[in-house]
């Protein structure tokens, strides 16, 4: 007996042997697939392979993290060791390095240990989906982390037998502890913080993103295999007890997420576009791109998005019933009563309701201690209430079809834009070069970015004066956020901006310094007809150049904007600024402009302004005609 038991491991040890030779000689760690599993990135450079996973959990080698070779060795040698069959042996720990092994080398897998893997199984089974989607919450501007955007995986299985809310998501997420100020930049920018992977159900994230943060979700599907979506499902059972350094530039939510989807198909090599920065409205594009891949793709608006549409066609009266509903200030018995036509009062019960549930949603946005207005204490009975009697009314009004963009985000133009332009300011002509590192302005094609928006990083603009062969740096904005929501009888956001850069402000025509430029602005936003935007704003700034007594010089003013798209190309925008100086120099400065920009295609666009400026100096002229090019 002891000599067959001796005669059956000899020959399991030499079977192993046997595959490490034939690793070996095939020098199977250099396989797209293995370095997708592990997370290697290479680096040219150096000649040397790293792990993006910062967990000494996830590698079995000692080298693991720095070498493909030393941990694809210790994988085989440790799965073909017996353990104890529980959850913790590593082949259930590690199914989607086994899956690819047992296809790679041709294994027999009777040679190697048998285990039930119980939990892992169990796992899938709840999660065992047809098709996988991205999921994109639009920009959030007034979270740092979000103002791109945001992306996250949803498991979808056939909506016969399963609603789409009740499906699973996976959402790759830094843990913050919800820190702000500079030293949740500084971490976020350096990968102070841990990323991990969680699972929650779609309908938790919809609460999260489109009712408690008003995001409208764009939903893409794509056509993977069920061998594929099998693949992705293990290498994430794989991936959920580590974690990654978090940097909100480029190993961020949506890069993890494609390195989840190059785990299912490794040939689309979807990371390796996004090597300095990963944008999630990029990833998306970079995904449905893809030949074949993308099966649909679905608008799913927010809750806010839905109210601003069911007051436009709704008399003031009916919005100030259905408002006084949502906030318990009337009976729900009482004016139902009062209106004859049953249709009529269903959508005065349901805007009530929608926006009872938008004011309970934003009390539980606000951080602990925050003191709410009147108005946000919603009460979650009223909510109850309003369904109740909403259900009660025997009418067949339908839900509103809210209109789908006409652009997607995938559609969008590309992050980065190259300028060139002919401009001519009192007295002297010039040509300029504009370079923006990100990412989109008011300016810029509207098509798949939300309204209202401007995000800019990395702005810098140089020119050439041909009459003085001369060559200068006119500006440089390091950063540019604008946030201008539409108010409403209902919703009445503020509007706010904040820029900080360098940029030349003329005394006269020979004296043009360059200054560093700070300044915020704080506003309120209306819509008027043709779809246009009316904003005005409160502004402060601060110019910092030794022109100015101290080097300082600090003002207060106002800006007037409007903004008229008359088609999907074609924009207007008049803007009138006023900014008076009293500290450091005591002055007016003025600027009045009409701007006409044309989109001639996805990625690029004609702009043309003509204005008069007053700055630190005497008054001018000027007019510009630029190319844009988003790339």
């Amino acid at each position: 007996m002891m000599a067959f038991e001796s005669a059956v491991a000899n020959e399991s040890s030499n079977y192993l042997e046997d595959l490490l030779a034939q690793a070996e000689t095939q020098q199977i760690w250099n396989d797209r697939t293995w370095q997708v599993l592990l997370h290697y990135s290479y680096n040219p450079l150096t000649g040397n392979f790293n792990s993006q996973v910062d967990d000494a959990e996830f590698f079995l080698s000692d080298q693991g993290k720095t070498s493909p070779q030393a941990e694809l060795v210790a994988t085989l040698s440790q799965f073909h060791h017996p353990e104890q069959d529980t959850d913790a042996a590593l082949i259930c720990r590690f199914p989607a390095r086994f899956k690819w092994l047992v296809k790679r080398l041709n294994i027999q897998t009777q040679q190697f240990p048998q285990y039930g893997c119980s939990l892992l199984h169990t796992w899938l089974n709840n999660l065992n989906a047809d098709r996988v989607s991205i999921i994109f919450p639009v920009a959030f501007l007034n979270s740092p982390p979000s103002m791109f955007g945001h992306t996250f995986l949803r498991f979808d299985k056939d909506h016969r037998q399963q609603p789409d809310l009740l499906a699973w998501t996976v959402n790759f997420a830094a843990r913050t502890d919800n820190g702000l100020g500079l030293e949740f930049a500084y971490k976020g920018l350096t990968g102070g913080y841990p990323g991990k992977f969680s699972i929650a159900r779609y309908f938790t994230r919809v609460k999260e993103y489109g009712d408690i943060e008003s995001r409208d979700i764009w939903e893409y599907t794509f056509n993977y295999t069920a061998d594929e979506i099998n693949s992705l499902l293990l290498h994430l059972w794989e991936l959920l007890p580590v974690h990654f350094d978090y940097y909100f530039i480029d190993e961020n939510c949506s890069y993890q997420l494609l390195a989840l989807l190059d785990a299912a198909r490794p040939a689309l090599n979807l990371t390796e576009k996004f090597y300095w920065e990963a944008i999630p409205a990029d990833t998306v594009r970079a995904v449905t791109e893809v030949p074949g891949l993308l099966h649909s793709v679905k608008y799913r608006p927010s809750n806010r998005t839905v109210i601003d549409f069911r007051i436009q066609s709704m008399s003031f009266e009916q919005q100030e019933l259905a408002k006084q509903l949502a906030l318990g200030e009337v009976e729900i018995d009482t004016v139902i009563k009062r209106i004859s036509d049953p249709d009529q009062a269903a959508r005065i019960v349901e805007l009530a309701h929608d926006y009872a549930a938008y004011l309970l949603a934003i009390g539980q946005r606000k951080r602990p201690g925050t003191r709410l207005t009147p108005q946000q204490n919603a009460d979650p009975e009223i909510v109850y209430e309003l369904l109740k009697a909403r259900n009660a009314l025997t009418t067949t009004t339908q839900p509103p079809k809210i209109p789908r963009p006409v652009t997607s985000p995938d559609k969008s133009h590309l992050s980065r834009r190259l300028g060139v332009r002919y401009g001519y300011e009192d007295p002297l002509n010039f040509l300029q070069l504009d370079f923006r590192y990100a990412y989109h302005s008011l300016n810029d094609p509207q098509g798949g970015f939300i309204d209202g928006a401007e995000l800019e990083f990395f702005n810098t603009a140089m020119r050439y004066y041909p009459e003085q062969n001369r060559v200068q740096l006119e500006s440089f904005t390091a950063l540019n956020i604008l946030s201008a929501p539409i108010r409403n009888r209902f919703i009445k956001p503020f509007s706010w901006q904040v820029s900080l850069g360098a940029s030349r402000y003329r005394f006269d025509a020979g004296n043009r310094p360059l200054m560093g430029d700070i300044n915020f602005s704080l506003g309120v936003s209306y819509r008027l007809p043709l779809n246009s935007r009316f904003s005005i704003f409160a502004k402060s700034d601060l110019l910092i150049n030794d022109e100015f007594n101290q080097s300082l010089a600090i003002g207060g003013g106002g800006k007037l904007q409007y903004y008229l798209p008359l088609t999907e190309a074609y924009l207007i925008t008049l803007d009138a600024d006023i900014m008076q100086y009293f500290q450091g120099i005591t002055h007016t400065r003025y600027e009045y402009s009409l701007t006409q920009r044309y989109t001639l295609s996805q990625n690029n666009a004609l702009v043309f302004t003509v204005g008069q400026k007053q700055e630190l100096g005497d008054s001018f002229f000027n007019t510009q005609l630029a190319w844009q090019y988003y790339f």
